[in-house]
């Protein structure tokens, strides 16, 4: 058998069966390869950040395009998105990732009007306060809710596992949770706070609590540490791509030496401490001492069936553990308007509409008023979620019934007369996974039970964050953990 890190193999038990791997580069790791199977946001990321460090890496994608679910598509003079709409520039690994990609001149910045956002309460859009005076007199919770929210800093710190619901209402009073939290979670996570884990949904806001004693008090502290910090800004402004996010997914895709394959379903990996990792997809397997799983956690427990395992009920139990991870349906409806059309400006980013408000939208894009180019200068574009953990009886529905009771809702808040000028339905029946309680325990377990495999990586947004900022942060750590074990292998030989 050939040299793992070189070409496909060609070895009697495979003869005739073997895939066009690409020849091994010789690179600043010695051209090792690694197979990524994925090619959403976590697996294009991956694989761009393991080139950067010098690895010979090969993408396998089951669809037909990149992307994952970073969609962008065109229509009638009008853009939108079908999944995530914008990122925020607050993460190194993003910043680095324009830059090294490129695409620092095609980026377009959120208008000044985006800053404003919106709540749906008691059928009517308020306006979120954008600064301290604006959060005293704003009417979205009465005095006695804002001086429950005064109190924070006196309550106590958690000594278990909670619920974001728990732990908002805990710390700061049901009032913010019902009109600010909840919708906010539901437009995130599209999943419902009474089962999502603060701890691993929101890490940082559970870490301010732990680290601070409060969460006021440690806001005030990291504003603090951002002035005195040295060295480059991020501003965290919102942004996005003159042709979409998905922009951001072909660059990526093209700058890989070698070309993303496409319409390649793995059927198995199978492992040996000789050949590494092997890798199969109809007549063609590939090879390689190195593999990451940027797939869904369903995924991951079909792909990891084969590999060799010291204890077979642990590895039975972490794949029960990754198909239990709840991945709800959720679609998005983008429509097109004449203003006219519209009684409401439309002049922010959007609207979330709490659980209270008894909606099965969860929240609404003015896309059009965010960013420049997205509409023709007569028309707004909207785009709509509904579903997810709160919206379950809206996806029994028909496309067009959806669509029906999306405008019947939707109506209520911004005053829409007659119908669009056109809708698209983009249908995601796996969408966001779900941090429930016991979440990471749940990651720790799989990990545990894949940890004697040298060279196997998990990377996908079931794990170590959902937000595109997250995903490319995280594929930014792996491929520096890549090298770090290595430099380990090498030190320890």
């Amino acid at each position: 058998m050939q040299d793992a890190n070189s070409q496909h193999t060609d070895s009697p038990d495979l003869q005739g069966q073997a895939g066009p791997i690409p020849q091994a580069l010789d690179r600043g790791n010695g051209g090792q390869q690694v197979i990524v199977i994925g090619a959403g946001i976590s697996g294009l990321c991956s694989a761009w950040f393991l080139q950067q460090q010098g690895y010979d890496v090969l993408v396998l994608e089951a669809s037909a395009c990149v992307g994952g679910n970073l969609q962008t598509v065109k229509r009638d003079g009008c853009q939108f998105e079908r999944g995530p709409n914008s990122f925020m520039n607050n993460r190194p690994a993003m910043a680095e990732l324009i830059k090294g990609a490129g695409l620092e001149q095609e980026i377009v910045p959120a208008k000044a009007a985006a800053q404003r956002r919106f709540v749906g309460k008691y059928g009517a859009l308020v306006a979120l306060p954008t600064n301290p005076l604006e959060g005293i007199t704003t009417n979205i919770m009465t005095w006695p809710g804002k001086l429950r929210v005064a109190w924070e800093p006196f309550v106590g710190r958690s000594r278990t596992e909670e619920s974001i619901a728990q732990f908002v209402t805990r710390r700061l009073g049901k009032q913010m949770f019902d009109w600010l939290i909840d919708p906010f979670i539901s437009g995130v996570f599209a999943g419902d706070p009474h089962k999502l884990s603060v701890q691993a949904a929101v890490p940082r806001l559970y870490a301010l609590e732990q680290q601070h004693g409060s969460l006021i008090r440690g806001a005030l502290a990291h504003i603090k540490a951002r002035r005195q910090a040295t060295g480059p800004k991020l501003d965290g402004a919102m942004m996005t791509f003159k042709h979409g996010l998905h922009q951001l997914m072909t660059s990526l895709a093209d700058q890989l030496l070698n070309p993303v394959q496409l319409n390649t379903q793995v059927e198995s990996v199978s492992y040996s401490q000789e050949h590494g990792y092997m890798v199969r997809s109809g007549d063609a397997i590939w090879q390689a001492q190195k593999l990451v799983l940027a797939v869904p956690a369903k995924q991951v427990a079909r792909l990891i069936e084969d590999l060799p395992t010291p204890d077979e009920t642990q590895l039975a139990h972490a794949q029960r553990q990754l198909r239990s991870i709840y991945y709800p349906p959720v679609a998005t409806i983008s429509m097109a308007f004449k203003k006219q059309q519209i009684q409401h400006p439309l002049d922010g980013f959007g609207a979330l509409f709490p659980s209270k408000e008894n909606k099965q939208i969860l929240g609404a894009l003015f896309p059009s008023s965010i960013f420049s180019g997205r509409a023709q200068p007569d028309q707004h574009v909207l785009t709509v979620f509904v579903g997810g953990g709160r919206g379950s009886a809206a996806m029994q529905l028909s496309a067009a019934e959806r669509l029906a009771l999306v405008l019947q809702e939707l109506d209520g808040y911004v005053g829409i007369k007659g119908q669009p000028l056109w809708s698209e339905e983009s249908y995601w029946p796996a969408a966001i996974p779900q941090y429930e309680v016991g979440h990471l325990q749940k990651v720790a377990e799989v990990d545990q039970a894949l940890a004697h495999l040298s060279g196997l990586y998990l990377r996908s947004n079931w794990r170590d964050g959902v937000a595109l900022g997250d995903c490319v942060e995280s594929a930014q750590a792996l491929a520096l953990q890549v090298v770090a074990d290595d430099a380990g292998d090498d030190i320890y030989a």
